[in-house]
């Protein structure tokens, strides 16, 4: 307990909610307006009938700054874009998701400034796997779909986490295992539950390690929000229709279960 941070423990205020809210619809349009920006044309027929040749640059505008960029480059742009867009679905589903339960906490909010970065270079990163034909082969940039590139660039953004495992399952026989150090998160796991039972509506409190991102407890098909989260500890209610047996706890990492049935009196 000594070890832990009292940074951005606190609850959200209703100012820090609105204004990632307003960050990230306003990100949404932007991106939106650079993806069709960069969007390459669709191909254009000759008076005599034969196709004319795609152009080879694409105007962008973007905020008074107009770069012109080649046709290559535009599907670096249309694959970050996408990828940026995928991760600013999962940020504003997660975002609602928190506020509606009351229980979104200030640290998460670089998580959601960050999230569409993280997305766009990993759409980027994705793009230059499958186009350098590390896993499957691939021509020249004239050959490419864009809609199955930005397809695959969205997926890749709103599901990051399963992306960079995938990665990792991959590429791990290429590279050598790296060490488990404090900057990596400690998978969840409960270690006991007080009290052992208790009626509706009583506080419960779960103790284990790597809960500080929790978002729910689980009593069978009930599901309950948590309060006064820290990475070893989280309080929580015995909700309307739990049942007897173990408890489950949910958090972005995965869930963890308790070692013992926790019985509803």
């Amino acid at each position: 307990m000594g070890d832990e941070s009292s940074v951005g423990t606190r609850y959200a205020r209703t100012r820090d909610i609105v204004l990632m809210a307003a960050f990230l619809l306003l990100l949404t349009a932007a991106l939106l307006t650079l993806l069709v920006q960069a969007w390459p044309p669709a191909p254009q027929i000759a008076p005599d009938g034969r196709p004319e040749a795609p152009a080879k640059s694409v105007a962008l505008r973007l905020f008074g700054w107009r770069p012109v960029i080649g046709r290559e480059a535009s599907f670096f742009v249309i694959v970050m874009a996408a990828g940026a867009l995928g991760a600013v679905v999962h940020a504003l589903r997660s975002l609602y998701w928190y506020v509606g339960n009351r229980s979104l906490r200030r640290s998460w909010l670089m998580m959601y400034l960050l999230l569409p970065v993280t997305g766009a270079l990993f759409g980027l990163i994705v793009y230059l796997v499958l186009r350098g034909g590390l896993t499957s082969p691939a021509g020249g940039f004239t050959e490419v779909n864009p809609y199955g590139m930005a397809a695959i660039a969205a997926l890749v953004g709103l599901f990051s986490q399963e992306t960079a495992e995938k990665l990792r399952a991959v590429f791990q026989t290429l590279l050598s295992p790296a060490k488990a150090g404090r900057d990596q998160a400690l998978p969840p796991r409960v270690h006991a539950v007080e009290p052992a039972g208790a009626p509706v509506g009583s506080v419960v409190i779960v103790r284990g390690v790597g809960l500080g991102s929790a978002s729910a407890v689980r009593f069978g098909a009930a599901e309950a929000a948590v309060t006064d989260v820290t990475d070893t500890r989280l309080q929580t209610t015995v909700p309307p229709g739990a049942s007897t047996g173990r408890l489950v706890v949910t958090t972005p990492a995965g869930s963890a279960t308790s070692p013992a049935d926790f019985t509803v009196a």
